[in-house]
C-alpha cells in the first residue's frame, strides 16, 4: 500500500471538481479548523445500517492514520449506549449521548429500515439535535435512507439530494427537494447525500477529496481495494 504524508489544506476551500459518479448543484466553501482535529459525528441507532455506517467511518479512520486530522464518534440518544445495528449480529457501543456530544464539523447521518426512518423521524429531541448540530456543521452527510431522515428535518428543502433507489419515491414526497436518480452521491453546498450502502464510502471519500485533495481520497480507496469511480449503470431500467 502505498503511504502519503500530508498536511490539511490552507482553508477555506472552493469545491472545484468531482467524480463522475456524482452530481453537483451549489459549491460551497468549506471554514474547517486548523488549530484541532476535524470533529466527525456519527449518529447511531437501534437497527442502522451495518455498511452505512461502517463504510464512512473507516474512510475517516483511514485518512486519520495518515494524517492525524480527523477526530471520528459515534452519537446515539443516551451515552454508552449499546447499539445493535441491522440484523442484530454486530453491536456497537456510542462514545457520546445527543446531551453531551462535540459539535460536529463533519455529521454523518447512515441509513435503516422505512420503519426505523419513521421512528426516528418521529423522536423530536433527536430530529432537533440534528439540526441544531447542522447550524455549525462544515458537512453534513447522509448515507442511504439517513438522507429521508435527513429529509425530514427540512434541512434538505431546496436542495439537490439523493437516497437509496428503493426510497426515491418517498424522497419525493418532499416537493422542496431536487430529487437525483442513478448516482451515487450529490453535493449540495455543505450537504452531502449518499445512495445507498457502499456508496457511503464514495461520499465521504468525496470528503476527504474535498477537504485534503483528489490524490489523497485515491489513495484511500486504493488502499481498501475500492472502485470510486464505479457507475450506477447496473440499476435496473423503469
Amino acid at each position: 500500500m502505498k503511504f502519503i504524508k500530508f498536511s490539511l489544506l490552507t482553508l477555506p476551500l472552493l469545491v472545484c471538481s468531482l467524480n463522475s459518479n456524482a452530481q453537483e448543484s451549489a459549491k460551497s466553501t468549506f471554514n474547517f479548523p486548523t488549530d484541532r482535529k476535524i470533529n466527525i459525528g456519527v449518529l447511531v441507532y437501534d437497527g442502522v445500517e451495518i455498511v452505512d455506517t461502517g463504510g464512512p467511518i473507516d474512510v475517516f479512520v483511514k485518512a486519520n492514520n495518515w494524517n492525524g486530522n480527523y477526530n471520528i464518534y459515534t452519537v446515539s440518544a443516551t451515552a454508552n449506549k449499546n447499539i445493535v445495528m441491522d440484523g442484530g449480529t454486530v453491536n456497537l457501543v456510542s462514545k457520546y449521548s445527543i446531551y453531551d456530544a462535540p459539535q460536529s464539523d463533519i455529521l454523518v447521518i447512515p441509513g435503516t429500515s422505512p420503519e426505523i426512518v419513521k421512528t426516528i423521524s418521529a423522536d423530536k429531541k433527536m430530529m432537533n439535535w440534528i439540526v441544531s448540530q447542522n447550524e455549525k456543521t462544515q458537512m453534513t452527510m447522509s448515507v442511504c435512507t439517513g438522507g429521508l431522515i435527513l429529509a425530514n428535518t427540512g434541512l434538505l428543502d431546496g436542495r439537490s439530494a439523493t437516497t437509496h433507489h428503493w426510497s426515491i419515491d418517498e424522497l419525493r414526497s418532499h416537493p422542496k427537494i431536487k430529487v437525483q436518480e442513478k448516482t451515487r452521491f450529490v453535493v449540495d453546498g455543505k450537504f452531502l447525500t449518499g445512495a445507498g450502502v457502499t456508496s457511503g464510502m464514495d461520499v465521504a471519500l468525496q470528503a476527504i477529496e474535498l477537504i485534503n485533495g483528489k490524490e489523497i481520497a485515491d489513495d484511500i480507496a486504493l488502499g481498501m481495494v475500492y472502485d470510486r469511480y464505479n457507475t450506477m449503470e447496473f440499476l435496473p431500467k423503469k
